[in-house]
């Protein structure tokens, strides 16, 4: 925090907190006739508030300066991060250039399909597109299984409601 603002905030407070005093005082004296005593009071209890207001304005001084050095320190912060991207990138085109990328040394899986793999895939294959031959040409009953189509039992079909 800012030298101004810590100055400020508590010039302020105690500036308002003494306020209290002479407008006591000029109570007790308003309440006895005494003018003149109560036209001192006031005067030194508007000599506060007008210090309370001087150091309000200096709390808002050291604020702003506060505000200017934190945005200072971001765009500090945010040029070394700027830094050290470009350092990093270089780096990994210096390694790619090299032939060092980051998946030299990386290790893959193989898999090896055996003979009755092949075949058990062919298989499966061969039966998978004749079930579906078999699905284009049927049609299901009420049950939800397959029946034979209309066309192939040779019979027709009354479809009005």
């Amino acid at each position: 925090m800012n030298v101004k603002t810590m100055e400020g905030l508590t010039g302020a407070s105690a500036s308002i907190q003494m306020v209290a005093t002479p407008m006591s005082v000029a109570k007790e004296a308003e309440s006895k006739g005494d003018t003149e005593k109560m036209k001192r009071a006031l005067g030194y209890a508007a000599g506060l508030t007008d210090q309370a207001e001087a150091y309000s304005e200096k709390t808002s001084e050291g604020m702003k300066a506060d505000a200017k050095e934190a945005k200072r320190q971001e765009k500090l912060l945010q040029e070394e991060l700027i830094q050290a991207r470009k350092e990093e990138r270089e780096e990994q085109e210096k390694q790619i250039e090299a032939g060092q990328g980051q998946w030299e040394d990386a290790v893959y899986d193989s898999v090896e399909i055996s003979e009755e793999g092949r075949y058990q895939a062919q298989t499966d294959e061969v039966s998978s597109t004749a079930a579906a031959d078999t699905l284009a040409d049927g049609s299901y009953n009420e049950f939800g299984e397959i029946a034979a189509a209309a066309a192939q039992t040779g019979e027709n079909l009354d479809v009005s409601v």
